[in-house]
Protein backbone atom coordinates (compact mmCIF):
# COMPACT_ATOMS: atom_id res chain seq x y z
CA UNK A 1 0.00 0.00 0.00
CA UNK A 2 0.59 3.63 -0.44
CA UNK A 3 -0.28 5.67 2.30
CA UNK A 4 -0.49 9.37 2.55
CA UNK A 5 -0.69 11.15 6.25
CA UNK A 6 -1.93 14.61 5.86
CA UNK A 7 -1.51 16.46 9.10
CA UNK A 8 -1.09 19.74 10.72
CA UNK A 9 2.26 21.07 11.49
CA UNK A 10 4.30 18.40 11.89
CA UNK A 11 6.20 17.10 14.02
CA UNK A 12 4.40 18.77 16.97
CA UNK A 13 5.65 17.13 20.58
CA UNK A 14 1.65 17.05 21.86
CA UNK A 15 0.67 14.62 19.13
CA UNK A 16 2.74 11.45 19.85
CA UNK A 17 -0.55 9.86 18.63
CA UNK A 18 0.25 10.60 14.94
CA UNK A 19 4.19 9.54 15.18
CA UNK A 20 3.16 6.38 17.34
CA UNK A 21 0.68 5.49 14.00
CA UNK A 22 3.38 6.00 10.87
CA UNK A 23 5.81 4.35 12.70
CA UNK A 24 3.94 1.32 13.73
CA UNK A 25 2.82 1.13 9.97
CA UNK A 26 6.03 1.57 8.85
CA UNK A 27 7.55 -1.22 10.93
CA UNK A 28 4.62 -3.30 9.25
CA UNK A 29 5.99 -2.57 5.96
CA UNK A 30 3.86 -0.40 5.13
CA UNK A 31 5.24 2.89 2.75
CA UNK A 32 3.97 5.85 4.30
CA UNK A 33 4.62 9.56 3.29
CA UNK A 34 3.42 12.69 5.41
CA UNK A 35 2.23 15.56 4.30
CA UNK A 36 2.16 19.04 5.97
CA UNK A 37 2.04 22.57 5.50
CA UNK A 38 4.36 23.80 8.25
CA UNK A 39 7.42 21.26 8.63
CA UNK A 40 9.00 22.06 11.42
CA UNK A 41 12.90 20.51 11.05
CA UNK A 42 14.39 23.34 13.81
CA UNK A 43 11.78 21.95 16.95
CA UNK A 44 12.01 20.56 20.02
CA UNK A 45 10.88 16.84 18.93
CA UNK A 46 10.59 13.42 19.72
CA UNK A 47 13.47 10.82 19.42
CA UNK A 48 11.21 8.45 17.59
CA UNK A 49 11.22 11.31 14.58
CA UNK A 50 14.55 10.91 14.01
CA UNK A 51 14.75 7.12 14.84
CA UNK A 52 12.54 6.22 12.08
CA UNK A 53 13.87 9.28 9.61
CA UNK A 54 10.36 10.89 9.45
CA UNK A 55 11.39 14.04 8.45
CA UNK A 56 13.07 12.46 4.62
CA UNK A 57 9.25 10.87 4.30
CA UNK A 58 7.59 14.09 4.65
CA UNK A 59 6.65 16.64 1.48
CA UNK A 60 5.98 20.61 3.19
CA UNK A 61 3.33 21.86 0.98
CA UNK A 62 4.74 25.75 1.98
CA UNK A 63 1.23 27.71 2.76
CA UNK A 64 1.82 31.16 4.42
CA UNK A 65 0.25 31.19 8.18
CA UNK A 66 -0.98 34.96 7.39
CA UNK A 67 -4.01 35.12 4.84
CA UNK A 68 -3.62 37.95 3.23
CA UNK A 69 0.61 36.72 2.17
CA UNK A 70 -1.98 34.20 0.67
CA UNK A 71 -3.71 36.44 -1.01
CA UNK A 72 -0.74 38.42 -2.69
CA UNK A 73 0.75 34.96 -3.61
CA UNK A 74 -2.62 33.89 -5.46
CA UNK A 75 -2.54 35.31 -8.88
CA UNK A 76 1.00 33.46 -9.13
CA UNK A 77 -0.40 30.15 -7.96
CA UNK A 78 -3.39 30.91 -9.73
CA UNK A 79 -0.99 31.38 -12.94
CA UNK A 80 0.55 28.01 -12.14
CA UNK A 81 -2.61 25.73 -11.25
CA UNK A 82 -4.48 26.94 -14.37
CA UNK A 83 -1.43 26.08 -16.94
CA UNK A 84 -1.22 22.65 -15.26
CA UNK A 85 -4.63 21.68 -14.09
CA UNK A 86 -7.39 24.32 -15.31
CA UNK A 87 -10.35 22.53 -14.33
CA UNK A 88 -9.00 21.32 -10.84
CA UNK A 89 -7.72 24.83 -9.88
CA UNK A 90 -11.20 26.17 -10.68
CA UNK A 91 -12.50 22.71 -8.67
CA UNK A 92 -10.34 23.95 -5.84
CA UNK A 93 -12.14 27.15 -5.20
CA UNK A 94 -15.77 25.66 -5.10
CA UNK A 95 -17.35 26.46 -1.84
CA UNK A 96 -18.62 22.44 -0.74
CA UNK A 97 -14.96 22.28 0.24
CA UNK A 98 -15.85 24.80 3.06
CA UNK A 99 -12.98 26.22 5.18
CA UNK A 100 -10.25 24.23 2.58
CA UNK A 101 -11.36 26.62 -0.50
CA UNK A 102 -12.19 29.75 1.44
CA UNK A 103 -8.42 29.54 2.63
CA UNK A 104 -7.03 28.76 -0.43
CA UNK A 105 -5.16 25.31 0.77
CA UNK A 106 -6.60 23.35 -1.64
CA UNK A 107 -4.85 25.83 -4.09
CA UNK A 108 -1.72 25.11 -2.50
CA UNK A 109 -1.93 21.33 -2.09
CA UNK A 110 -3.23 21.06 -5.86
CA UNK A 111 0.48 22.62 -6.78
CA UNK A 112 1.85 20.93 -4.06
CA UNK A 113 0.30 17.23 -5.28
CA UNK A 114 0.75 17.50 -8.69
CA UNK A 115 2.55 14.41 -9.33
CA UNK A 116 1.59 12.11 -6.14
CA UNK A 117 -0.61 9.49 -6.10
CA UNK A 118 -1.71 7.23 -2.99
CA UNK A 119 -4.26 4.39 -2.37
CA UNK A 120 -5.39 5.76 0.44
CA UNK A 121 -5.21 9.10 1.90
CA UNK A 122 -4.83 9.26 5.91
CA UNK A 123 -5.90 12.65 7.16
CA UNK A 124 -5.50 13.53 11.30
CA UNK A 125 -7.79 16.06 12.44
CA UNK A 126 -11.24 17.23 10.73
CA UNK A 127 -10.41 20.53 8.68
CA UNK A 128 -7.52 18.51 6.92
CA UNK A 129 -10.01 16.00 5.91
CA UNK A 130 -11.89 19.02 3.99
CA UNK A 131 -8.45 19.52 1.55
CA UNK A 132 -8.59 15.31 1.50
CA UNK A 133 -11.81 15.35 -0.24
CA UNK A 134 -10.52 17.47 -2.27
CA UNK A 135 -7.53 15.71 -3.08
CA UNK A 136 -9.90 12.36 -3.74
CA UNK A 137 -12.20 14.49 -6.02
CA UNK A 138 -9.13 15.22 -8.53
CA UNK A 139 -7.52 11.86 -7.88
CA UNK A 140 -4.59 12.13 -6.15
CA UNK A 141 -6.12 9.40 -3.99
CA UNK A 142 -8.27 6.63 -4.11
CA UNK A 143 -9.37 6.46 -0.88
CA UNK A 144 -10.01 8.77 1.94
CA UNK A 145 -9.74 8.31 5.74
CA UNK A 146 -10.22 10.76 8.15
CA UNK A 147 -9.51 10.38 11.96
CA UNK A 148 -11.12 13.04 14.58
CA UNK A 149 -9.36 13.53 17.83
CA UNK A 150 -11.64 16.17 19.86
CA UNK A 151 -12.10 19.84 19.22
CA UNK A 152 -11.90 19.04 15.83
CA UNK A 153 -15.96 17.99 16.11
CA UNK A 154 -16.73 19.44 19.43
CA UNK A 155 -15.52 23.43 18.70
CA UNK A 156 -14.77 23.51 15.31
CA UNK A 157 -18.27 22.80 13.72
CA UNK A 158 -19.36 25.77 15.95
CA UNK A 159 -16.67 28.35 15.11
CA UNK A 160 -17.03 27.26 11.38
CA UNK A 161 -20.89 26.09 10.66
CA UNK A 162 -22.79 23.43 11.86
CA UNK A 163 -22.35 21.68 7.91
CA UNK A 164 -18.63 22.81 7.67
CA UNK A 165 -17.95 19.00 7.07
CA UNK A 166 -21.04 18.13 4.39
CA UNK A 167 -18.99 17.03 1.64
CA UNK A 168 -16.40 15.61 3.49
CA UNK A 169 -18.39 12.99 5.40
CA UNK A 170 -19.67 12.05 1.90
CA UNK A 171 -16.48 11.79 0.32
CA UNK A 172 -14.48 9.94 2.90
CA UNK A 173 -14.37 6.26 2.80
CA UNK A 174 -13.85 5.53 6.39
CA UNK A 175 -13.82 7.78 9.13
CA UNK A 176 -12.06 7.26 12.74
CA UNK A 177 -12.49 7.98 16.33
CA UNK A 178 -10.85 7.44 19.52
CA UNK A 179 -13.83 6.93 21.86
CA UNK A 180 -17.36 6.50 21.45
CA UNK A 181 -17.65 10.29 22.73
CA UNK A 182 -16.35 11.43 19.52
CA UNK A 183 -18.30 9.38 17.94
CA UNK A 184 -21.68 10.71 19.01
CA UNK A 185 -20.38 13.74 18.18
CA UNK A 186 -19.94 12.85 14.97
CA UNK A 187 -23.26 11.68 14.16
CA UNK A 188 -24.95 14.52 15.87
CA UNK A 189 -22.57 16.68 13.20
CA UNK A 190 -24.49 14.25 10.38
CA UNK A 191 -21.52 11.86 9.68
CA UNK A 192 -23.22 8.55 8.62
CA UNK A 193 -23.18 5.76 11.30
CA UNK A 194 -21.03 3.34 8.94
CA UNK A 195 -18.73 4.86 8.04
CA UNK A 196 -17.25 5.51 11.58
CA UNK A 197 -14.90 3.06 13.17
CA UNK A 198 -13.41 3.15 16.86
CA UNK A 199 -9.58 3.17 16.40
CA UNK A 200 -8.36 4.37 19.81
CA UNK A 201 -4.83 6.73 19.50
CA UNK A 202 -2.37 3.97 21.21
CA UNK A 203 0.82 3.33 23.07
CA UNK A 204 4.04 1.87 22.06
CA UNK A 205 3.98 -0.50 25.37
CA UNK A 206 7.97 -1.05 24.87
CA UNK A 207 8.50 3.03 25.33
CA UNK A 208 7.21 2.66 28.86
CA UNK A 209 8.94 -0.06 30.91
CA UNK A 210 7.60 -0.84 34.57
CA UNK A 211 9.65 0.40 37.15
CA UNK A 212 9.24 -1.33 40.20
CA UNK A 213 7.06 0.41 42.65
CA UNK A 214 9.95 1.16 45.46
CA UNK A 215 11.79 3.52 42.67
CA UNK A 216 9.36 5.98 42.59
CA UNK A 217 9.24 9.23 44.29
CA UNK A 218 6.63 8.46 46.61
CA UNK A 219 5.53 12.41 46.87
CA UNK A 220 5.60 12.97 43.33
CA UNK A 221 2.43 14.12 41.21
CA UNK A 222 2.50 14.47 37.57
CA UNK A 223 0.78 16.17 34.73
CA UNK A 224 1.75 15.77 30.77
CA UNK A 225 -0.53 18.53 28.49
CA UNK A 226 -0.57 21.89 27.00
CA UNK A 227 -0.62 24.83 28.68
CA UNK A 228 -4.62 25.80 27.51
CA UNK A 229 -7.86 26.04 28.63
CA UNK A 230 -9.06 22.54 27.86
CA UNK A 231 -6.52 21.09 30.22
CA UNK A 232 -7.88 22.23 33.46
CA UNK A 233 -4.56 22.84 34.87
CA UNK A 234 -5.22 26.15 36.90
CA UNK A 235 -7.72 23.68 39.30
CA UNK A 236 -5.30 20.83 39.80
CA UNK A 237 -3.12 24.05 41.29
CA UNK A 238 -5.59 25.12 43.19
CA UNK A 239 -5.89 22.03 45.04
CA UNK A 240 -2.33 21.20 45.39
CA UNK A 241 -2.61 24.14 48.17
CA UNK A 242 -4.55 21.39 50.51
CA UNK A 243 -2.40 18.77 49.13
CA UNK A 244 0.57 20.75 50.29
CA UNK A 245 -1.31 21.20 53.70
CA UNK A 246 -1.78 17.38 54.22
CA UNK A 247 1.39 16.16 53.05
CA UNK A 248 4.29 19.02 53.02
CA UNK A 249 6.80 16.50 51.21
CA UNK A 250 4.31 16.53 47.89
CA UNK A 251 5.10 18.13 44.88
CA UNK A 252 3.67 18.46 41.53
CA UNK A 253 5.09 18.93 38.48
CA UNK A 254 3.53 19.33 34.72
CA UNK A 255 5.20 19.18 31.59
CA UNK A 256 4.17 21.04 28.54
CA UNK A 257 4.11 24.71 27.20
CA UNK A 258 1.43 27.55 25.81
CA UNK A 259 -0.02 30.44 26.34
CA UNK A 260 -1.52 30.00 30.11
CA UNK A 261 1.68 29.08 31.21
CA UNK A 262 2.21 32.35 33.19
CA UNK A 263 -0.97 32.63 34.20
CA UNK A 264 -0.39 29.02 36.19
CA UNK A 265 2.76 30.36 37.38
CA UNK A 266 1.79 33.63 39.10
CA UNK A 267 -1.04 31.24 40.41
CA UNK A 268 1.01 29.11 42.05
CA UNK A 269 2.80 32.23 43.47
CA UNK A 270 0.16 33.06 45.07
CA UNK A 271 -1.08 30.52 46.45
CA UNK A 272 2.49 29.55 48.22
CA UNK A 273 2.97 26.95 46.08
CA UNK A 274 6.45 28.10 44.16
CA UNK A 275 8.74 25.23 45.62
CA UNK A 276 5.93 22.56 45.38
CA UNK A 277 4.34 23.50 42.06
CA UNK A 278 7.19 23.20 39.07
CA UNK A 279 6.36 23.87 35.26
CA UNK A 280 9.03 22.28 33.60
CA UNK A 281 8.21 23.00 30.11
CA UNK A 282 8.03 20.77 27.17
CA UNK A 283 9.87 17.51 26.80
CA UNK A 284 10.84 15.09 24.32
CA UNK A 285 9.67 11.23 24.93
CA UNK A 286 12.70 9.73 27.21
CA UNK A 287 12.53 12.56 29.18
CA UNK A 288 9.11 12.43 29.63
CA UNK A 289 9.16 8.59 30.41
CA UNK A 290 11.71 9.16 32.74
CA UNK A 291 9.07 11.53 34.55
CA UNK A 292 6.64 8.77 34.35
CA UNK A 293 9.17 6.50 35.84
CA UNK A 294 9.51 8.57 39.32
CA UNK A 295 5.95 10.12 39.58
CA UNK A 296 3.38 8.13 42.05
CA UNK A 297 0.36 9.63 40.75
CA UNK A 298 -0.89 11.06 37.79
CA UNK A 299 -3.58 14.22 37.05
CA UNK A 300 -5.19 14.93 34.09
CA UNK A 301 -7.66 17.32 35.22
CA UNK A 302 -9.58 18.85 31.79
CA UNK A 303 -12.40 20.73 31.52
CA UNK A 304 -15.18 21.94 29.14
CA UNK A 305 -14.09 25.06 27.67
CA UNK A 306 -16.86 28.33 26.69
CA UNK A 307 -16.50 27.52 23.43
CA UNK A 308 -17.35 23.84 23.81
CA UNK A 309 -13.98 22.47 23.28
CA UNK A 310 -13.62 18.75 25.39
CA UNK A 311 -11.06 16.46 25.80
CA UNK A 312 -11.85 13.41 22.83
CA UNK A 313 -9.03 11.04 24.27
CA UNK A 314 -6.09 12.67 26.50
CA UNK A 315 -3.42 10.06 25.45
CA UNK A 316 -1.39 11.03 28.12
CA UNK A 317 -3.91 9.71 30.70
CA UNK A 318 -2.79 6.04 28.74
CA UNK A 319 1.07 7.04 28.83
CA UNK A 320 0.53 7.42 32.39
CA UNK A 321 -1.34 4.00 33.11
CA UNK A 322 0.74 1.68 30.85
CA UNK A 323 4.28 3.41 33.14
CA UNK A 324 2.26 1.96 36.06
CA UNK A 325 1.04 5.12 37.43
CA UNK A 326 -2.36 5.56 38.92
CA UNK A 327 -4.48 8.09 38.01
CA UNK A 328 -6.85 11.41 38.99
CA UNK A 329 -8.97 12.50 36.12
CA UNK A 330 -12.08 14.48 35.47
CA UNK A 331 -15.08 13.09 33.92
CA UNK A 332 -15.41 14.71 30.71
CA UNK A 333 -15.83 13.93 27.10
CA UNK A 334 -14.00 10.66 26.19
CA UNK A 335 -11.62 10.48 29.08
CA UNK A 336 -13.89 7.57 31.29
CA UNK A 337 -13.40 5.47 28.30
CA UNK A 338 -9.33 5.76 29.10
CA UNK A 339 -9.50 4.21 32.33
CA UNK A 340 -11.64 1.81 34.66
CA UNK A 341 -12.85 4.58 38.18
CA UNK A 342 -11.77 2.81 41.02
CA UNK A 343 -9.60 0.30 39.83
CA UNK A 344 -6.76 2.00 37.73
CA UNK A 345 -7.29 5.51 38.82
CA UNK A 346 -10.33 8.04 40.16
CA UNK A 347 -12.47 10.13 38.25
CA UNK A 348 -13.87 13.20 39.80
CA UNK A 349 -15.75 16.00 38.64
CA UNK A 350 -14.25 18.81 36.30
CA UNK A 351 -13.13 22.10 37.50
CA UNK A 352 -13.52 20.85 41.14
CA UNK A 353 -10.26 21.78 43.30
CA UNK A 354 -11.60 19.72 46.40
CA UNK A 355 -11.99 16.65 44.83
CA UNK A 356 -9.01 16.48 42.48
CA UNK A 357 -7.06 17.25 46.12
CA UNK A 358 -8.62 14.33 47.84
CA UNK A 359 -7.97 11.74 45.29
CA UNK A 360 -4.39 12.52 45.20
CA UNK A 361 -4.20 12.95 49.40
CA UNK A 362 -5.97 9.28 49.12
CA UNK A 363 -3.04 8.34 46.89
CA UNK A 364 -0.25 9.28 48.56
CA UNK A 365 -1.44 8.06 51.67
CA UNK A 366 -2.26 4.58 50.79
CA UNK A 367 0.85 2.67 49.29
CA UNK A 368 -0.83 -0.46 48.61
CA UNK A 369 -4.14 1.28 46.82
CA UNK A 370 -1.11 3.23 44.37
CA UNK A 371 0.48 -0.07 43.61
CA UNK A 372 -2.19 -2.28 42.92
CA UNK A 373 -4.40 0.56 40.94
CA UNK A 374 -0.51 1.02 39.22
CA UNK A 375 -0.69 -2.63 38.28
CA UNK A 376 -3.62 -2.72 36.93
CA UNK A 377 -3.33 0.30 34.81
CA UNK A 378 -0.77 -1.41 33.01
CA UNK A 379 -2.97 -4.22 32.33
CA UNK A 380 -5.74 -2.57 30.97
CA UNK A 381 -3.72 -0.44 28.45
CA UNK A 382 -2.16 -3.55 27.50
CA UNK A 383 -5.14 -4.81 26.50
CA UNK A 384 -6.89 -2.23 25.14
CA UNK A 385 -4.43 0.28 23.82
CA UNK A 386 -1.24 -1.04 22.27
CA UNK A 387 0.09 -0.09 18.82
CA UNK A 388 0.89 -3.30 17.87
CA UNK A 389 -2.98 -4.43 18.30
CA UNK A 390 -4.74 -1.16 16.87
CA UNK A 391 -2.01 -1.10 14.18
CA UNK A 392 -3.65 -4.98 13.21
CA UNK A 393 -6.94 -3.00 13.00
CA UNK A 394 -6.05 -0.27 10.78
CA UNK A 395 -4.53 -2.03 8.44
CA UNK A 396 -7.41 -4.11 8.10
CA UNK A 397 -9.69 -1.54 7.47
CA UNK A 398 -6.97 -0.11 4.40
CA UNK A 399 -7.33 -3.89 3.03
CA UNK A 400 -11.03 -3.40 3.03
CA UNK A 401 -11.19 -0.35 1.27
CA UNK A 402 -8.34 -1.20 -1.43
Amino acid sequence: MQIGFLVGAFPIVSEKFILNQITCLLDQGIDVEILTSDLRRNTLMHSIVQRYQLLDRTTEITIPYNFKKRLLQMPFLLIRALFRHPVHTLQALYPRYSTASRNLKNLYYLVGCTNKRFDILHCHFGPNGLIGAYLKDIGVTNRLIVTFHGSDITRYPLRRGIDVYRTMYQKADAITAGTVFVKKKLIENGCPEEKIHLLPAGIRMEEHPLVPFEHRDPYLVLSVGRLVDIKGFHYAIEGFQKVKERIPQAKYMIVGNGPEKPALEALATSLGLSEHVKLVGEKIDHEVQSLYNRASVFVLPSIVTPQGAEEGQGLVLQEAQASGIPVVATNIGGIPEGMIDGVTGFLVPQKDSKAIAEKIIYLLEHSDSRRRMGEAARAYVQDRFSMEMLTNQLIRLYSTLL
